[in-house]
């Protein structure tokens, strides 16, 4: 029998001793050997079987979302809102009727004096245009202002305590007077009106219009719901007035009448007999040229010349005296 050679044990390198040599063991046969387990080993094992069974059972935790993410509740509809009660509407304005002229009147002096016809232009040019606002009131004193000799007015014939005589503005009277008269039957409110200490040429007794600026004046006021427009020219000496305004009601006509009512003479001053008249003065009212009432518009004293001629309206003022 061959003798057994020396051999080297081989040297394994584990975890349960490094470089330690293993015993002899049969080559057939052997049972494989398992490295010894660490002490982490253990707790580990259990951490991943528990991750595992969590996965399985309820999926990747990374991927986890809230019910909320996932799924949202769906935004309610906003409720609808209640009816609002529809705002009234604003009632419709009435339409203002178209306008035309509702008084006029042509005043004609027989004077041949340029000084008065330069100051009846002037203060016709004045007024010429004037609007009166529903509810507002004309003032011709305001409107024309001082008839001086600064602002261009000529020294013509005035009258002063029942004379005549010479002075600034001289001859503008007759262009308020026959405003006054186309006011009258425009249906205006008469707030002032003066006469004259004379009869005037130009107007029936009764229905002239005297001016002194400070002291007298002629102001009408507008008593309908719209604007009125007062439109005046002067040739010479002849001035023509109308008023614009709302049509008076259907079938109606406005006029002017005067007379005489009474006469009488006295002493002056002086120890002159005068002879004086009395007048009135009326606005008439027809409804389909039927008379229906009359308002009196002023009752006044005139001094009267033996020689002058007074003229009166008894029937009416006729616009083309």
């Amino acid at each position: 029998m061959a003798p057994r050679s020396h051999v080297k044990p081989p040297v394994y390198d584990d975890h349960a001793g490094a470089g330690r040599p293993l015993p002899d063991r049969p080559v057939m046969g052997r049972r494989p050997r398992f490295p010894v387990a660490s002490p982490y080993a253990a707790p580990f094992v259990a951490v991943c079987a528990v991750v595992l069974s969590a996965t399985m059972a309820f999926g990747n935790p990374v991927l986890w979302e809230s019910v909320a993410q996932r799924d949202p509740a769906p935004t309610p509809a906003p409720e609808p809102a209640a009816a609002q009660p529809a705002a009234p509407e604003a009632p419709e304005q009435p339409q203002a009727p178209e306008q035309e002229v509702i008084g006029e009147y042509q005043a004609i002096s027989q004077s041949e004096d340029a000084g008065r016809s330069e100051n009846i232009r002037l203060a016709t040019e004045a007024i010429d245009g004037t609007v009166i606002e529903p509810g507002g009131t004309f003032s011709f004193n305001e409107t024309v202002g001082n008839t001086s000799a600064e602002r261009g007015y000529k020294e013509a014939a005035v009258i002063r305590n029942g004379e005549v005589a010479q002075g600034d503005g001289g001859g503008v009277c007759q262009v308020s007077t026959a405003l006054y008269i186309a006011a009258v039957k425009a249906d205006l409110e008469i707030v002032e009106r003066h006469p004259h200490s004379v009869p005037s040429d130009y107007a029936p007794i009764g229905l002239d219009a005297t001016i002194v600026y400070g002291s007298f004046d002629l102001q009408l006021k507008n008593n309908t719901d719209h604007p009125m427009t007062i439109h005046a020219k002067a040739v010479g000496q002849t001035v023509d007035v109308s008023i614009v305004g709302d049509p008076l009601p259907e079938g109606r006509t406005v006029d002017a009448i005067s007379q005489i009512v009474s006469r009488y003479e006295r002493e002056d001053a002086g120890g002159t007999d005068r002879q004086y008249y009395v007048s009135e003065a009326f606005r008439v009212y027809y409804q389909d040229g039927v008379r229906t009432t009359r308002d009196l518009l002023s009752s006044d004293i005139y001094q009267v010349d033996e020689n002058a001629t007074v003229v009166t309206s008894e029937g009416s003022v006729d616009p083309n005296k």
